[in-house]
């Protein structure tokens, strides 16, 4: 939109309207003068629990993956016979376009990216206003996570927005603009290319680095293994895998020195609660944290897709599944569960699922409280992955399995061996992708986004370049570096900005 409906900012929190009369602040108001009120801005839960989520808390970029499945009965009858709220999941499924009603709220856009950037840059803004030489270290920290909160956002944005980034390219498509200022009245920026957004995502990451705080209050903020964290993923699609490795290691090695175990749990050492029920058991971990995003593997949270890979929604598909050994992978036994599938009846015709294997890692149990803590962040387990693959892309393979295998500890049966090397680099790089394809939630935007950066990899064992999904009998295929997988702007976007130059989208949506 002309954003400003999606980014005006309480008058009150306006950096122009300081004056002398606002001394007396009003009941239950905040308005920042002090840096540590800016700072309190950074805890609204706009900042986290939205990013590219729909209205039930579930994201169709999980369903262009090859991650997720539906069976006739969900994708015909829950999604398309129902007219689904959430019937974007089944559009995305089968790349019908448009995935989405064009004339309604695009909730990735609104919501999960420029609504948290009102409070992001009033931060960077207040507190670049009100910074001294007395108040410079508490003011850079805050700084220092609101670059990277914005940064984050960002380069997610432009992945999804845009096509797929090619490093060495062009990348001439416009994409997002990239707003780095609170004041309403201000002109709205032009659509940056998809190149400029990657470098004003590195300019913010590197104006965070060096005043990044070494501890935060919450995972939702970043701190400076975070950031660290941050431009390790950067160069995942910049494909310099020498910085991966330098900033992932760096990152790691300052995360675990204090005990590997601070920031993996062992699974051997968790429980169910109700073991009679599994499905519906909360875990036990031995600080009982397992659950909260204050979780020891939770580096940097952002709200998650925690509801698909269960009936209704979708089931984790057949590829996802075998990726896991259920014998010794704890992870399987804990998080692939059979229950009752969809079921229902249609015009006279009976659909039903019968026993299905669900994902049942984020199911909500006891206390409106998921069984494992998700995040779109990133975990430490992330972490450590994204070192392996930067070793094993650098061939430095011994590292890589070396890294594979500390996680494997933490995930295994006793007893499980650890993985031999395999031969050839190539065969390291997919061993460390299966395993962080284990490691990463099943849904959501992780999947898509590795797939984005995969299928420039074509002919290698993980470089996809189309994804093939099945209702029933019909077969549906989409490719990757193609249209289908950029996201279009939403009508009510383009209506408010004549000057970016795009037509809305006039395609019948039913």
């Amino acid at each position: 939109m002309r954003l400003s409906s999606i980014l005006l900012f309480a008058s009150a929190v306006s950096l122009t309207a300081c004056n002398k009369f606002l001394d007396v602040k009003p009941k239950g108001k905040l308005i920042p003068r002090e840096v540590s009120e800016f700072n309190k801005l950074l805890d609204n839960a706009d900042v986290v629990r939205y990013p590219f989520l729909n209205n039930n808390t579930t994201s169709m970029l999980g369903y262009m993956t090859d991650n997720l499945t539906l069976s006739e009965g969900i994708g015909k009858v829950f999604y398309k016979a129902n007219n689904s709220p959430n019937i974007d999941n089944y559009y995305s499924y089968i790349f019908r376009p448009p995935f989405r009603n064009p004339t309604l709220i695009d909730y990735f856009w609104e919501w999960g990216t420029y609504r948290s950037m009102k409070y992001i840059n009033n931060v960077i803004d207040g507190v670049k206003e009100i910074r001294t030489t007395q108040n410079a270290e508490e003011a850079d920290a805050v700084l220092a996570q609101a670059y990277v909160a914005r940064a984050w956002s960002y380069f997610h944005a432009t992945l999804v927005y845009g096509p797929v980034y090619k490093p060495g390219g062009g990348n001439t498509a416009k994409t997002i603009p990239y707003l780095t200022t609170a004041n309403v009245d201000a002109p709205m920026p032009d659509l940056s290319t998809q190149e400029e957004v990657f470098a004003k995502v590195l300019a913010d990451l590197h104006a965070a680095l060096p005043i990044s705080p070494v501890s935060v209050n919450h995972p939702s903020r970043a701190n400076k293994v975070a950031t660290q964290t941050m431009l390790a993923y950067y160069h995942l699609f910049t494909q310099k895998y020498d910085s991966v490795a330098y900033y992932a290691n760096l990152a790691w090695t300052a995360a675990a020195a204090n005990g590997v175990d601070k920031v993996l749990y062992d699974f051997n050492t968790l429980s169910l609660a109700n073991p009679a029920n599994p499905a519906a058991s909360q875990v036990n971990s031995p600080d009982s944290k397992i659950h909260l995003p204050t979780s020891r593997e939770m580096l940097f949270f952002r709200a998650s897709d925690v509801r698909s890979g269960r009936s209704n929604n979708s089931y984790p598909s057949a590829e996802f599944i075998a990726l896991f050994d259920p014998a010794t992978d704890l992870r399987y036994q804990y998080w692939l569960l059979t229950a009752p599938g969809y079921k229902t009846t249609y015009n006279g015709v009976v659909y039903d699922d019968g026993p299905k294997l669900q994902y049942f890692r984020g199911e909500t149990v006891s206390g409106g409280l998921p069984r494992f803590q998700m995040t779109a962040g990133f975990s430490y387990p992330e972490l450590l992955l994204m070192r392996a693959e930067a070793y094993a892309r650098t061939n430095r393979l011994a590292e890589a399995m070396a890294d594979v295998n500390l996680l494997r500890k933490f995930r295994m049966a006793p007893g499980t061996p650890d993985l031999t090397m395999p031969a050839g680099q190539d065969a390291v790089i997919d061993l460390v992708l299966q395993e962080r394809r284990r490691e990463l939630p099943l849904a959501h935007m992780k999947r898509f986004f590795d797939l984005k950066r995969f299928c420039l990899e074509s002919g290698k064992p993980w470089g996809k370049t189309t994804i093939s999904h099945t209702v029933g009998t019909e077969m549906y295929e989409g490719k990757i570096d193609d249209p289908l997988f950029i996201l279009p702007k939403t009508n009510s976007v383009l209506m408010f900005n004549p000057q970016w130059g795009i037509a809305p989208d006039t395609r019948p949506f039913n």
